[in-house]
């Protein structure tokens, strides 16, 4: 049980960019594909067990809006996991899928009358792209599920919440200064909206144009550059669980790249080298494999409290 209370909520971001890592690497190796939704699940499952078995202390750790911002990333989880299912049980699939996406409304309902109704500027967070973007994640796995309706609904929400929250943000930047140092990785999120919104924008969009994917990839890779700039700093910082928010920007920039890539090719609208999409595959690996070790040293270590 001492174990079970360890696992730090957060680990539902590093799930996410475990089953995200799957589908980009999918084209060197199925099997690679396979194993990192293996993975992924293993990680839901751990978090499922301790929402469940240590429901009162996960509940107080909730009660800390930086903790609770993060949570929508394990419905986000469940939603890409579900693809993996489809091909296994079709129906279970889609049920997960729809609870997924129930679990990810509630999670924001309760995150805006939390902290959206009593709202502070001072604690406004990156994490916030999560409640109010992530849920784009369904617009990107509803093809999966005939569900692209719903999932174009979502991506123009998931749109405007970025443009919101974006603003507010960096507002909270500029006056109140950095964050503290737990919460310093999550400044790697400020590059996951532009870049889901455009996997999504890819996925549902039937008349799609180069003009809108150029423009949020150059938000992709400004955000990016911005990411990566932050890297030194916290690379040298001691384990945190937020750790695990530098893992599915990463991730899903890298994907953004490569599907971006593919459709300026065949459209005969522009091109990306190819030596950026497979640097960028190298990069978001590189960050997923680093916050894996470092989150299997952490949970295996033997607990000092």
């Amino acid at each position: 049980m001492s174990f079970i209370k360890r696992i730090p909520l957060p680990m539902a971001a590093l799930a996410l960019a475990l089953a995200a890592m799957g589908n980009l690497l999918a084209p060197y190796s199925p099997a690679v594909r396979l194993a990192c939704g293996a993975l992924a699940g293993l990680l839901v499952l751990l978090i499922a067990a301790r929402l469940v078995l240590d429901a009162r202390g996960a509940w107080k750790d909730m009660a800390n809006p930086a903790v609770l911002a993060v949570v929508p990333a394990f419905p986000m989880a469940l939603m890409v996991l579900a693809t993996y299912l489809k091909p296994f049980a079709a129906t279970p699939a889609v049920w997960l899928w729809f609870a997924a996406l129930g679990l990810q409304a509630t999670v924001i309902a309760l995150f805006v009358t939390r902290h959206v109704f009593a709202f502070s500027l001072e604690k406004v967070m990156p994490t916030w792209f999560l409640v109010f973007v992530g849920f784009v994640v369904a617009s990107v796995t509803s093809p999966a599920f005939a569900m692209q309706p719903l999932g174009l609904a979502l991506l123009y929400a998931g749109i405007a919440g970025y443009a919101v929250v974006l603003g507010v943000v960096i507002v909270r930047m500029v006056r109140h200064g950095d964050l503290p140092e737990p919460a310093l990785p999550t400044v790697a999120i400020f590059a996951a909206p532009p870049s889901l919104c455009l996997v999504g924008y890819l996925a549902v969009t039937e008349a799609k144009q180069a003009g809108v994917v150029y423009a949020l990839l150059a938000l992709a890779g400004l955000s990016l550059l911005y990411v990566l700039s932050r890297l030194p700093r916290i690379l040298r910082l001691s384990f945190h669980p937020s750790l695990a928010a530098l893992t599915f920007p990463l991730v899903i920039t890298a994907i953004a790249l490569k599907l971006s890539a593919g459709y300026l090719a065949t459209s005969g609208a522009g091109s990306v080298p190819q030596a950026a999409v497979l640097a960028m595959d190298v990069v978001a690996l590189s960050m997923v494999l680093y916050v894996s070790v470092r989150y299997a040293v952490y949970l295996i270590a033997p607990a000092t409290d």
